[in-house]
C-alpha cells in the first residue's frame, strides 16, 4: 500500500514571508549564528504545526491560531484550510508588564 503524506502544505502570505526574512535579515546583522538558530526554530515549529495543526491557540480572529516560536521572541499567526495551514503573520511577542 503506498505510503500517503498526510500532512497539510505551507503557505506563506506574501506579507508574513517579508516579515520574516526581515527579522532574520536584522539578527544576520549582529550574529549570523542567532540568525541560523531562529530559522532552525522556525523550521522545526513549521514541521510541528503541519504535523498537528491544532497546536496553536485559538486567537480572537474566527479560524486564525498562533504558536508562539520557542526561543525566538517571534509569533506566527496561521490559518488552517483543507489542505493547507496559510502563515498569515510573523511578528514579535509582546511582553507581559
Amino acid at each position: 500500500m503506498p505510503e500517503r503524506n498526510l500532512a497539510k502544505q505551507l503557505e506563506w502570505l506574501h506579507s508574513a514571508r517579508v516579515a520574516y526574512l526581515e527579522t532574520l535579515e536584522y539578527v544576520t546583522r549582529d550574529n549570523e549564528q542567532a540568525a541560523r538558530l531562529i530559522a532552525q526554530r522556525v523550521e522545526r515549529s513549521l514541521a510541528a504545526i503541519q504535523a498537528m495543526p491544532l497546536l496553536g491557540t485559538p486567537t480572537a480572529a474566527p479560524g486564525v491560531r498562533r504558536y508562539a516560536v520557542p526561543n525566538t521572541g517571534h509569533v506566527i499567526n496561521y490559518r488552517i484550510t483543507g489542505k493547507r495551514i496559510i502563515i498569515q503573520r510573523w511578528h514579535r511577542a509582546r511582553r507581559q508588564s
